[in-house]
């Protein structure tokens, strides 16, 4: 393994994105509520934006199912994934490919998943390893246009 299985943790830095979205979603909806509620009368087209921003805050504010998932680069030069319990919706083991890389975030595509690699949910030492080869690897897809990460060395 290029890098070993290093278990992938909760990271403080989404969940805290993830309490300001919630927030600017509800106060988003308040405001849009009074806008709709104005002169004793409720407007169809403010109501249905407040809606709409209340459920976008709380599509925000819900918590993503935390099953236990393992990242690594094995020794083809594949970044893998694999679920840590039996029974979870992560496969034994899977291939991913980078999608978004960046020094704060590495998101990987596995399959229908999407996994985000944050710097505070594994070791930072680990997080510049898998920076660092996602962001050089050559093999990477041209479908890849993150802007955030280098283009591959002419062949």
């Amino acid at each position: 393994m290029l890098v070993a299985w290093t278990p992938l943790s909760p990271s403080r830095r989404e969940q805290g994105l993830r309490r300001v979205a919630r927030a600017l979603g509800w106060s988003t909806a308040a405001v849009l509520i009074g806008a709709a509620v104005r002169n004793g009368s409720i407007e169809a087209v403010p109501a249905l934006a407040a809606l709409l921003s209340a459920v976008g805050g709380h599509m925000a504010g819900r918590r993503p199912p935390r099953e236990p998932i393992e990242i690594g680069v094995d020794d083809d030069g594949g970044v893998t994934v694999r679920g840590g319990a039996t029974g979870a919706r992560v496969p034994a083991e899977q291939r991913a490919r980078c999608v978004f890389a960046a020094p704060w975030l590495i998101t990987l595509k596995g399959g229908t998943m999407w996994f985000r690699v944050w710097p505070d949910s594994v070791p930072g030492n680990v997080f510049r390893r898998l920076w660092v080869y996602v962001r050089w690897n050559p093999g990477r897809q041209s479908a890849d246009r993150s802007g955030a990460t280098a283009p591959a060395p002419p062949r």
